[in-house]
């Protein structure tokens, strides 16, 4: 396996286990449990990087650019997320309001400090690629307000910088949607014009469901973690999804049963509701329906 498929392997791996732990109540834990496995994908990918290297420019700028800043991003955000959080105070709504402005604040000043590259980020661009992320590109760039030192065999002048990006992006987020529960943003959303609007079927069948609404990328292009597509649902429907990991995982110990029950039961009454449509639709009038 080259380095471009490892790598987008593994960040498919560890951020599906990294969101597992989430559902972890003690923080130390939780921090814990989150570091080692990314820890554990990154050493797997150095080593792999010693034994193989790259087959060329092309891949080595891939891996330095997404590959392993997609999985560092998950380290810095596991970090960042522990910090905010001992750091909360306990009391006090409108003090933790504030704490978790100062956090964005602090991310904002942050995206300033490096705009430059930052900008490069955001527009996808590539024409400075050979010097931000090949590992002859060079050691020093002006204009980088943070750039640690890094170990030369595995990193290049940019890749920490472009994992802070994506990290920070999503904290970003994050806080935001803090800020709103706090601020009674989820008071509003129970009090909005569906309220009435309840998942009265299994809660197994909405984790199944909402997994393949994941796994499919239908909500911004794919780019939203499982969580929060959990934390929706379960909001939208007013059910308690909360414990999904040990749901999905009573689906996949299912013997006697398809393992995607409901995902199955849905596409055979979709497809009867279709062969329905089509007995009782004249021929003459199907066009006028779309058939």
């Amino acid at each position: 396996m080259n380095l471009k498929k490892l790598s987008e392997k593994l960040y498919a791996e560890v951020s599906l286990q990294v969101e597992e732990t989430t559902s972890i109540e003690n923080s130390m834990e939780k921090f814990r449990s989150g570091l080692a496995l990314v820890q554990k994908a990154l050493a797997q990918l150095k080593i792999e990087l010693s034994k193989s290297g790259f087959a060329d420019e092309e891949e080595e700028i891939y891996f330095f650019k997404k590959g392993k800043p997609q999985i560092y991003s998950l380290l810095i955000l596991i970090t960042e997320r522990y910090a905010i959080e001992t750091s909360m105070p306990l009391l006090g709504k409108d003090k933790q309001i504030a704490h978790l402005e100062s956090q964005l604040y602090f991310i904002d000043r942050f995206f300033r400090q490096n705009e430059f590259i930052y900008q490069y980020y955001r527009l996808g661009a590539v024409d400075l690629d050979n010097r931000y992320f090949t590992r002859n590109g060079g050691s020093q760039l002006v204009g980088f307000a943070e750039v640690p030192d890094v170990d030369p065999s595995f990193s290049t002048v940019a890749d920490y910088l472009f994992s802070k990006f994506i990290a920070y992006e999503k904290l970003q987020e994050l806080l935001k949607q803090e800020i709103e529960m706090r601020k009674g943003g989820e008071d509003a959303m129970q009090k909005n014009a569906f309220k009435d609007l309840k998942w009265t079927g299994e809660a197994v069948n909405m984790v199944e469901l909402v997994y393949g609404v994941y796994e499919t990328g239908q909500v911004n292009g794919g780019k939203i973690s499982l969580s929060e597509l959990m934390e929706f649902f379960g909001q939208a429907f007013q059910v308690n999804i909360s414990g999904y990991f040990k749901r999905f995982a009573d689906i996949k110990r299912r013997k006697s049963m398809s393992k995607t029950r409901y995902l199955d039961e849905m596409q055979q009454l979709v497809s009867k509701r279709i062969e329905d449509s089509d007995a009782w639709i004249p021929e003459d009038q199907r066009s006028r329906y779309g058939f």
